[in-house]
């Protein structure tokens, strides 16, 4: 593993988000990251699949962990969301989220989400989140 791998995971676990999603960090490189999850139980919508706030909670948290943005000391707010669902994850399905940096400002930040079914590669969701730089 790198040091933007160890210095993320120490940031991603202490994060009571993460904790309640029950989000595990996988890798991080310099423009990208990688985490996986489980869909639970309290991950569920009324009807019992993946609730898509879940999945934006998702997107929304390992957008900020490429090596070159949180884990190397940068301060960044969420300034733009877009979010975009393909097909539903159901109780027991294994996910993985690749967040990769596809713009990087000065003071703004662009980067891509895709969230899909380890094990087939299906796609679940594709987001793009802009972050701000914040001084």
């Amino acid at each position: 593993m790198n040091n933007y791998f160890f210095k993320a995971k120490e940031i991603f676990d202490n994060i009571e988000f993460v904790k309640t999603l029950k989000i595990n960090l996988i890798d991080v490189a310099e423009e990208s990251a990688i985490c996986d999850f489980v869909v639970l139980k309290k991950h569920a919508n009324y009807i019992g699949g993946l609730h898509g706030g879940v999945v934006a909670g998702v997107v929304d948290t390992i957008a900020f962990f490429p090596g070159k943005l949180l884990p190397s000391g940068m301060k960044l707010t969420t300034s733009g969301f877009n979010i975009k669902f393909f097909r539903p994850a159901n109780l027991g399905d294994k996910l993985r989220a690749i967040a990769k940096i596809i713009y990087c400002g000065t003071r703004r930040i662009t980067v891509n989400v895709d969230v899909f079914f380890k094990e087939n590669k299906k796609i679940i969701a594709n987001a793009s989140v802009d972050l701000m730089v914040l001084k």
